[in-house]
């Protein structure tokens, strides 16, 4: 039976080479040759540096999970303009996904276990490695963390919402080591036991945050607890996620919280928990995640908000998420202009990307709190109006006064404004059981059939297949509903 890795390398060659006969006599160059990483601790860190880089493509959170988690939602669609747009973006937003005809599913995959299987070689290999034992511990911290990471964006795109079935839903093929041979499945609730084995092994290795401007480009101790935070968040362990996501809160506070005179997305800003760092040298540009939603300077925006979320960005006076809104290719003003390109203009992708920040602490506290956990209720309204109090300069007039259900559809309401384009949109309705519904006025002529603008929150199509190519090379089985 051909090996896990072995799929990945295929797939890798088929896009480096396309139908060639000779493919397996090619040498991809992805592929790292151990002798040159696995020898010292320094070598190891620049494999490590490397794979912060992987992450950060567009094929995983530079544009793919982000824009996919955009317009699967009700808050973004594609514009009425686009004619040529990319196909296997498209399928995600019309809810055309199929075994055969994934969209841009394949990149993810091939991207993150791209990642995975460096984070493998670092993980196995750096008790050996030549090096201060203080550094060392430092490395495997990180990579643990962002193993946890990795796995569980993929959990939560390829594997159906904890809320189904728990733990005994279909989970992922668990690859942890470089030398293992991976083809079978695990449970939902073993492949979150690893992601959370992973993070919680990180965060003993790591040292508290030094919080120099910067600092947050790295996976950190508080960063890791943010993590664990979204983790429990989304397996429904309420009092997990409010333990982590009060310890984040802890370390930061509301001081820190962007208001409505600082609310900028620069680099490193004071909510900064974990964000990757962009240069010019690893700017993506036009395939970027800015260029995607502002067409200036040569960007694409061929994604612009629907009006039901300008609509929702318009409910708080002084709101200053709304400033976001920009003149679109449809001469409306629907462009959300959220992340800035630092070179002179907005068009393209010159700007880090935020993975983690303090703002998505409170929500997840209020959350937690609201389903149970800690204080309940009273506690769920003092961190969401901790937040809400920030966003707006006549608080007493949107002051969340909720309890029970109608709290919870506040908070993610909340959640909506705050985190959008941050690679949560679709992910929300359905890691809750909402369906998702898109009224037919916003989105005519964007080539969605009508009869797939409405989808249950358990519909299969909510969440990808594993590649055709992968069943085919590996024998895996595939997503339940597919």
């Amino acid at each position: 039976m051909k090996t896990f890795i072995n799929s990945l390398l295929i797939l890798g060659l088929l896009i480096l080479q396309g139908c060639s006969k000779d493919l397996l006599d090619q040498r991809p160059d992805h592929v790292i040759s151990e002798s040159l990483v696995l020898n010292s601790v320094e070598k190891l860190d620049k494999l490590l540096t490397g794979t912060y880089n992987e992450i950060s493509r567009n094929t995983y959170l530079g544009r793919i999970l982000y824009k996919r988690a955009a317009v699967k939602g009700t808050d973004f669609r594609f514009v009425q303009t686009t004619y040529n747009p990319r196909d296997y973006e498209f399928i995600a937003y019309k809810y055309e996904e199929s075994s055969n005809n994934n969209g841009s599913c394949e990149d993810l995959w091939i991207q993150s276990f791209k990642a995975i299987n460096n984070l493998n070689l670092i993980i196995s290999n750096i008790e050996a490695a030549e090096g201060k034992s203080e550094e060392k511990q430092k490395i495997l911290g990180e990579a643990l963390g962002l193993r946890g990471m990795v796995y569980f964006d993929l959990a939560r795109t390829f594997a159906y919402p904890w809320i189904k079935a728990g733990g005994a839903s279909q989970g992922l093929p668990l690859k942890l080591s470089s030398e293992e041979t991976v083809t079978e499945r695990s449970s939902l609730g073993v492949t979150y036991d690893q992601i959370i084995l992973d993070l919680v092994s990180s965060l003993d290795r790591l040292g508290e945050n030094s919080w120099d401007q910067g600092s947050t480009k790295y996976l950190t101790k508080t960063g890791v607890k943010a993590l664990l935070a979204r983790v429990y968040l989304y397996k429904e362990d309420w009092e997990n996620a409010l333990k982590y996501a009060k310890e984040v809160i802890s370390d930061r506070g509301a001081d820190n919280l962007m208001d409505v005179d600082s609310y900028v997305f620069e680099d490193f800003n004071s909510e900064s928990l974990f964000e990757l760092s962009i240069t010019s040298q690893n700017s993506l540009g036009s395939n970027g995640l800015g260029a995607q939603f502002d067409f200036k300077n040569g960007g694409q925006g061929d994604i612009i908000a629907t009006q039901t979320f300008v609509d929702l960005l318009g409910a708080y006076e002084g709101d200053p998420r709304a400033a976001f809104l920009e003149e679109d290719k449809e001469g409306t003003m629907n462009a959300f202009v959220k992340y800035m390109n630092r070179s002179d203009g907005g068009g393209l992708s010159d700007h880090n990307i935020p993975v983690l920040r303090l703002s998505e602490m409170y929500l997840t506290a209020a959350e937690a709190a609201a389903n149970g956990a800690g204080g309940g209720d009273p506690e769920a309204l003092n961190y969401l109006n901790t937040l809400i109090e920030k966003r707006t300069t006549n608080f007493s007039t949107v002051q969340a006064t909720e309890t029970g259900e109608a709290l919870k559809e506040r908070i993610a309401e909340e959640r909506r404004r705050e985190l959008a384009l941050e690679g949560h949109g679709v992910y929300d309705y359905i890691r809750r059981g909402k369906d998702i519904v898109r009224p037919v006025d916003e989105h005519v002529n964007t080539g969605v059939d009508v009869s797939n603008l409405d989808i249950l929150a358990t519909d299969n199509r909510t969440i990808c297949p594993i590649p055709a190519s992968e069943i085919q090379a590996s024998g895996m089985e595939q997503t339940e509903g597919y």
